[in-house]
C-alpha cells in the first residue's frame, strides 16, 4: 500500500509539474504569440513587449530636425549614423566597426531584440538591412506602420526636448550602459553591380525596382550624370504601393504582397534582389521580401552607381545602352 501511496504521489508531482510548464507556456502564448517575434510584426505587439528586459527600442528619424515626438522609452537614432558617402555614392553602409560602435552605443548586444519604429517607414527598413548585415536580423524586428502605428495602437509618446534628449523620465538619448555587440557578417545580404552583371540572364534572379514608375522608364529625369531607366529585366514594385493609404502606412495584407513578388518572377528558390536610387527605398523591400520568407539580397550602390558606368545594360530610358 505505500508502495502504491508513493507512486500515487509521484504522479501527482508529474502532473503538476507539467501543468505548470502549460501554464507557462500559455502565458509566453499570450505576451509575444505563438512563437518569436518574426521580421515585422504590428504596433500592438510592439506597444506589449517594447522596450523590456533585453529588449530595446529604436526610434528611426530621417534628419536632425525630426521628429517632434518620440516613442515612449526609445531610443533615439539618426540613419545617417549608419550611412556613409564615399566613392561618389551616397547613403552607403558606414564601415563595420563604426556601425558596431553606433550599435553599442544604443544599447544592443547579441542577445538583445531590437524592435525598430521607422519614422518615415523605411529607415526602419535601413536599421533592418544593416543589422541583417551585421548578422542580427533574426533579432531585429520592425513595427508595421512606423510611429502613427504605434501611437494609433495607443504606444505613448513624448514631445522631444531640446539636445535630441525625450522627456521620458530623464531617458536620455543612448542608455547608461553600453551593449556588447559584436558582428558576424552575413555575406548573403550585400551584392555589387558586378554580381548583378554576371547573372542578368539567369531566371532564378528577380531584380525588383523601389522607385517610382517614372523613374524606372526613365520619365523623371534622374540626377545629373546618371542615365535614365533601370536594370534590364527589373520589375517596377514603388515601396509606398506595398503600403496601404491613409494616415497609418501598414503594410498591404500579407497575400496582396505576395502576389505582387508572384508577378515579378519571384521564387521559393530563387533570389530577390532590390535596389532604387540611393539604397533608401530598397530598404524597404528588401526588409518585405525577408519578412515574406524570400532569400533577398540587397545592392546598395543601386540606381546612383548603375546609371553612372558607361559600359552597364540600361533599359526603358530615353539612351539606352545596351552590351
Amino acid at each position: 500500500m505505500a508502495e502504491a501511496g508513493g507512486s500515487r504521489g509521484r504522479a501527482r508531482r508529474v502532473i503538476g509539474a507539467v501543468a505548470g510548464v502549460v501554464v507557462l507556456a500559455i502565458a509566453l502564448w499570450l505576451i509575444f504569440g505563438p512563437g518569436p517575434p518574426g521580421i515585422l510584426e504590428s504596433a500592438r505587439w510592439a506597444v506589449r513587449n517594447a522596450p523590456g528586459e533585453d529588449v530595446v527600442l529604436l526610434h528611426v528619424m530621417m534628419d536632425a530636425d525630426s521628429p517632434s515626438q518620440v516613442a515612449e522609452g526609445a531610443f533615439l537614432i539618426n540613419y545617417h549614423r549608419i550611412t556613409d558617402d564615399r566613392d561618389g555614392l551616397e547613403v552607403e553602409l558606414a564601415p563595420v566597426n563604426q556601425l558596431v560602435d553606433v550599435f553599442r552605443s544604443l544599447g544592443v548586444s547579441n542577445h538583445t531584440r531590437v524592435v525598430v519604429i521607422g519614422d518615415p517607414a523605411h529607415v526602419a527598413g535601413r536599421v533592418f538591412v544593416t543589422l541583417d548585415y551585421l548578422g542580427h536580423g533574426d533579432m531585429t524586428t520592425v513595427v508595421d506602420g512606423g510611429i502613427e502605428a504605434w501611437k494609433a495602437a495607443g504606444g505613448a509618446v513624448l514631445p522631444r526636448a531640446s539636445g535630441g534628449v525625450a522627456a521620458a523620465k530623464g531617458r536620455p538619448v543612448y542608455p547608461s550602459v553600453p551593449g556588447t555587440f559584436e558582428a558576424t557578417i552575413n555575406e548573403n545580404v550585400l551584392v555589387t553591380a558586378d554580381w548583378i552583371e554576371a547573372r542578368l540572364d539567369d531566371p532564378s534572379v528577380t531584380l525588383v525596382d523601389a522607385r517610382q514608375h517614372g523613374e524606372y522608364r526613365g520619365w523623371i529625369p534622374g540626377r545629373r550624370g546618371l542615365a535614365a531607366g533601370h536594370l534590364p529585366g527589373a520589375y517596377n514594385m514603388y515601396w509606398e504601393d506595398l503600403l496601404v493609404e491613409g494616415d497609418v502606412p501598414v503594410m498591404l495584407p500579407e497575400d496582396d504582397v505576395r502576389a505582387r513578388f508572384d508577378e515579378a518572377g519571384a521564387g521559393e528558390d530563387g533570389i530577390v534582389v532590390n535596389y532604387c536610387l540611393v539604397g533608401m527605398r530598397a530598404s524597404y523591400t528588401y526588409m518585405v521580401s525577408r519578412h515574406l520568407g524570400y532569400d533577398a539580397r540587397f545592392y546598395d550602390g543601386s540606381w546612383n552607381e548603375w546609371g553612372a558606368r558607361p559600359r552597364r545594360s540600361i533599359a526603358g530610358g530615353r539612351g539606352s545602352r545596351s552590351r
